[in-house]
Order: structure tokens, then C-alpha cells, then sequence
């Protein structure tokens, strides 16, 4: 989470990722162009990425950070997305994991004091 503004900013960016993917999704389903099976894994990948981030909002708001296993849950789905799909859109997963993986860092600096 931003510290300065309380925003969710990793929740909110895998929502809007999810979200993004589910638009493309229906829009390879009308342009009918491609294989069903394709709209299908966007559409449906992109409904569980918006789910997902809307719960990370909520833990965000809640901790005020992602907590670590959120943290390796995302680091664990974009690496194996992307071992298996290297050129796909699992690389804007990264966007939000280094978006918590920051606000977790600052979090464990404010809660360890200086000794």
C-alpha cells in the first residue's frame, strides 16, 4: 500500500490487470478470430485476477501491506505463468508484486525499530 496516499495500489493494479484481460477476452470472442479456448482462458483468468486483487485491496486496507505469502502467491503465478508463456502478459504481474514487495519492505522498516 502507498503509505502517503493509503491507495491499495497492488490490489487495485491486479484488479485492473484482471480486468483488462476479461475486456480482451470478450473482444477475441466477438472478433471471432481465434480459437474459443483462447476468449475462454482470457475471460476466465481475467475474472479470478480481478477476484484476486479485490481480495489483495482488502488485505491491503486491512495490514495496510500485502503480507508475504500474498506476496509469494503472485510471485509463484507470474513465474510459472511466464515459464510457460514467456511471451504473454504475465509480465505486468510484475508491476504489482514490486509494488507490494516495496510497500512490504517499508512496513518491516517502520515495525523493527533501530537497535
Amino acid at each position: 500500500m502507498d503509505s502517503k496516499t493509503g491507495f491499495p495500489l497492488t490490489g487495485s493494479l491486479l484488479a485492473f490487470i484482471g480486468s483488462a484481460h476479461t475486456v480482451l477476452g470478450g473482444a477475441i470472442w466477438v472478433a471471432g478470430k481465434e480459437q474459443t479456448d483462447l476468449s475462454f482462458w482470457f475471460t476466465a483468468f481475467g475474472v479470478v485476477a480481478v477476484c484476486f486483487g479485490i481480495a489483495v485491496i482488502e488485505t491491503e486496507r486491512t495490514r495496510g501491506y500485502v503480507p508475504v505469502p500474498v506476496l509469494a502467491a503472485i510471485a509463484v503465478l507470474t513465474a510459472f505463468g511466464l515459464a510457460f508463456e514467456p511471451v504473454s502478459g504475465f509480465v505486468t504481474v510484475l508491476v504489482p508484486l514490486a509494488v507490494g514487495v516495496r510497500g512490504w519492505v517499508r512496513h518491516r522498516r517502520v515495525a523493527v525499530p533501530a537497535g
